[in-house]
């Protein structure tokens, strides 16, 4: 190992250690506060980004838009049919095949005869 190795072990170990002490010696409430403003931050800079983005690509945020409105009216309908009970179904139409159909007449007598 060269001298160099060496010293950067041992700032890496000493930085490692203060960092430790910090992190004892932080209130836990300053800890939260830390971790909200670097939240806040993120928010903030996502937002720049996204803000930029779409400026520069408005059909994207016409699609959305769109796209969050159907979803709205998809989820509106299904909603209202849900509170009205109704059956959804489909039915068809069958006609009688006059053909096919006996005489009550005929049927009636041949009961009769036995």
């Amino acid at each position: 190992m060269s001298k160099f190795e060496v010293l950067s072990d041992k700032a890496l170990s000493l930085v490692g250690q203060a960092g430790d002490s910090l992190r004892h010696a932080i209130p836990e409430s300053a800890e939260k506060w830390l971790k909200t403003g670097i939240a806040i931050g993120a928010a903030r800079s996502g937002t720049r980004a996204a803000g930029g983005f779409l400026r520069r690509n408005p059909a994207i945020l016409a699609a959305s838009a769109i796209g969050i409105g159907v979803a709205w009216a998809v989820a509106y309908q299904y909603r209202k049919r849900k509170q009205s009970n109704t059956v959804e179904g489909s039915s068809r139409r069958i006609e009688p095949n006059r053909s096919s159909t006996r005489k009550r007449g005929s049927r009636e007598a041949s009961e009769s005869d036995s």
